[in-house]
């Protein structure tokens, strides 16, 4: 057998380094200090006689030969995983760990959690909070709710949301400021978070064809959707939203839509998870109750959309 394959204990920790080209990172994924990470690539380097990494600022990127045992590595330690799965694949009931963001999981996903335990008892979900999306390969993470476009080749991933943006407000805002004309929202105050994107009260005036002139419009800004959400349904001006994360609030009469001008195409909600996880069977448990939820959920929009057309 070949010596060198002593060094397998080393080459996760090389392989993480790779990845994040970060010793820090790496070290926090491992669970280990900096130093237990620099001390086992150099130990590498000096038994495989290459170097490996070289510093570029806060990075340490790979050398050429470095990328190239980086890419062998990956795929031994991905089939490694793979043939762990097929002898190790853990049964339908367990924990299943979900990860999405404070307001997806708050507006959207918490209130209706309850169904998902009746229809599988057996399962017990952990929903952690997190503005960014982790590692779901190489974590005890399952799933992933993401508001995302981009492609993760090495997941599965599925769009979940599509949706409308669109301005929210009270019923009382609506007669303090007689909102009968969108002209009518300069009187509020517009509630935005601190980076909208494309979904920022700018692009809508220009959708509604009104005159944007920051300076003259009153503004409080916030740092996520549901800050935004809560404090419109308390009174305080109008926001932007969708009908995934306003939606409850609109069918129980606390917000109200006062126009049909939409941003679109608007938020992507994404559903991601590894194909090779040994949780597979309840995952895809999870995935099936998120869908049937969406689309009970579009149903009853569109019942209710077709309920006030006939009166």
């Amino acid at each position: 057998m070949d010596k060198r394959l002593r060094l397998l204990p080393v080459m996760r920790c090389f392989d993480a380094a790779a990845r994040h080209q970060s010793y820090s990172k790496a070290a926090d994924e491992l669970a280990i200090t900096q130093a237990a990470v620099s001390q086992q690539i150099r130990s590498l380097e000096q038994t495989l006689g290459v170097k490996l990494f070289v510093r570029d600022g806060r990075l340490m990127r790979l050398t050429a030969r470095g990328n190239s045992l980086a890419e062998h590595v990956s795929q031994a330690l991905s089939l490694m995983v793979e043939g762990f799965n097929k002898v190790q694949c853990e049964p339908e009931e367990g924990v299943l760990t979900v990860t999405t963001s404070g307001s997806f999981a708050s507006m959207w996903l918490m209130p209706r959690l309850w169904k998902f335990s009746l229809r599988h008892p057996g399962i017990s979900v952990r929903v952690m909070a997190s503005p960014q999306l982790e590692d779901l390969r190489h974590s005890e993470l399952d799933v992933a709710i993401r508001q995302t476009n981009r492609q993760f080749p090495d997941l599965c991933q599925e769009v979940l949301i599509r949706e409308p943006v669109f301005p929210v407000c009270s019923k009382q805002l609506i007669q303090d400021v007689k909102l009968d004309h969108p002209s009518k929202i300069k009187q509020c105050w517009l509630v935005e978070g601190y980076d909208p994107g494309p979904f920022s009260w700018r692009n809508w005036f220009e959708l509604a064809g009104l005159d944007y002139q920051k300076d003259t419009l009153r503004w409080m800004e916030v740092g996520s959707w549901e800050m935004a959400i809560n404090a419109v349904a308390a009174g305080h001006g109008i926001c932007l939203s969708t009908p995934s994360l306003a939606g409850e609030m609109i069918r129980r009469g606390i917000l109200v839509k006062p126009f049909a001008i939409a941003i679109e195409p608007g938020l992507t909600f994404t559903v991601l998870h590894d194909p090779d996880s040994p949780r597979l069977s309840r995952i895809l448990a999870f995935r099936q109750w998120l869908k049937d939820e969406v689309a009970e959920d579009q149903l009853t929009n569109c019942l209710n959309t077709c309920t006030m057309s006939v009166s």
